[in-house]
């Protein structure tokens, strides 16, 4: 579950929305306690989730319609930067204060969009790898997976991870390294809880089965 923010207002009802954040967000009354929100958002589970999945869906699908012009605002782990396209003999990204550089060459054309928004996805790319990996091997070792737990990065149009249990491989979407890094490691916790059980379940579990069945 993500974050819950309560908003107590002069109001009757209790409001519960999911916004862009992925984070709940409750309007309630000023005498209604933490405990009684908690309880209603337990009860709303199930629609809390599907609004949360589509709610992805609908990000994925924003901000790959973002242009990459200058001066448009350009998302890099939950914060943006102002964009500043710079022609250049060398592809490269550089971040200062609030601002994205993008050298590029574009042979006097800076408005090529293929370009400019490979130059992006490839910087991404390398980024995502070097987090993702770190990620991984942290929560790998807090869970006690005693295995290697290999992943894939690709531009995903409708989910933002899934997972390969047989081969222990994880997919994640590229476009994660737009948003904060507390959701970043949600999707790559969630896929290694269901890599993790499967791994339990046949170590463990399978073996009980067939002892039962044996007797």
């Amino acid at each position: 579950m993500k974050e819950i923010i309560i908003h107590y207002k002069r109001i009757k009802n209790i409001y519960i929305r999911v916004k862009p954040d992925l984070n709940i967000h409750v309007n309630a009354p000023k005498r209604v306690t933490k405990k009684y929100i908690k309880e209603i958002i337990e009860k709303r589970k199930d629609w809390i989730e599907e609004r949360i999945e589509a709610m992805q869906k609908r990000n994925i699908s924003d901000f790959t319609l973002k242009e990459l012009e200058d001066g448009n605002e350009i998302f890099y782990l939950g914060k943006s930067y102002m964009l500043k396209v710079v022609k250049s003999r060398r592809e490269n990204i550089i971040l200062a204060g609030r601002i994205m550089y993008m050298y590029i060459n574009i042979s006097n054309n800076l408005n090529n969009k293929r370009k400019k928004q490979l130059t992006l996805d490839i910087w991404y790319k390398k980024e995502a790898i070097k987090l993702f990996e770190e990620l991984i091997k942290k929560y790998s070792s807090l869970m006690n997976l005693n295995t290697n737990i290999t992943f894939t990065v690709k531009k995903l149009k409708s989910k933002w991870g899934s997972c390969d249990i047989a081969k222990k491989h994880i997919l994640l979407n590229l476009e994660l390294m737009k948003y904060p890094i507390h959701t970043i490691e949600y999707i790559i916790l969630h896929e290694l809880i269901e890599v993790g059980l499967r791994l339990y379940f046949l170590q463990y579990f399978c073996p009980f089965i067939d002892f039962m069945l044996a007797k």
